[in-house]
């Protein structure tokens, strides 16, 4: 009985670290290859501009983000020309 409870011991602080290893693993990944298509577009845009460009530090992405213009489907109502139509 004794060795059945140190094995538990064992195993389960294991499997722990596996587990937040795994997940910390996931999201590195996730953030250096996001799904977003504008933060996938400025990575793709800043590692061509930029040799030493690294997608994998947050400060170098985040610096990335901030030199792209954001897009959006809003037109400005004092931008817009309404004399056409």
């Amino acid at each position: 009985m004794p060795l059945l409870h140190v094995g538990w011991r064992v195993v389960v602080p294991v499997v722990a670290v596996f587990a937040l290893l795994n997940v910390g693993a996931l999201h590195f990944v996730r953030d250096a290859y996001p799904a977003d298509p504008f933060k996938s577009g400025a990575l793709a845009k800043c590692t061509a501009g930029d040799p030493g460009f690294v997608r994998f530090f947050s400060d170098e992405r985040a610096r990335c983000y901030a030199r792209q213009p954001r897009q959006t489907g809003l037109v400005d109502p004092f931008a817009a020309d309404l004399s056409k139509n």
